[in-house]
């Protein structure tokens, strides 16, 4: 699967601003996404095309209305 920056999204969920990367389209208003971080954990894998690293074990739904905007990480 081909990674790239323009997948990754800025969301606000519970009041608290993340970037996601969005895997999958599941309809019009719902995505599947994986959590980017920029800083390196033992639990994280990273992603050379975008330079971060994910959290494979938290994929999560998100709705339309919780993104805000695309994310200006460059990788």
């Amino acid at each position: 699967m081909d990674i790239y920056s323009q997948n990754i999204y800025e969301v606000i969920e519970n009041g608290n601003k993340k970037h996601i990367l969005i895997i999958y389209n599941i309809s019009e208003n719902h995505y599947v996404g994986l959590t980017v971080h920029s800083t390196k954990l033992d639990s994280l894998t990273y992603i050379k095309s975008i330079d971060r690293f994910i959290d494979i074990n938290d994929l999560q739904e998100y709705s339309k209305r919780n993104i805000k905007r695309i994310s200006l990480c460059q990788g």
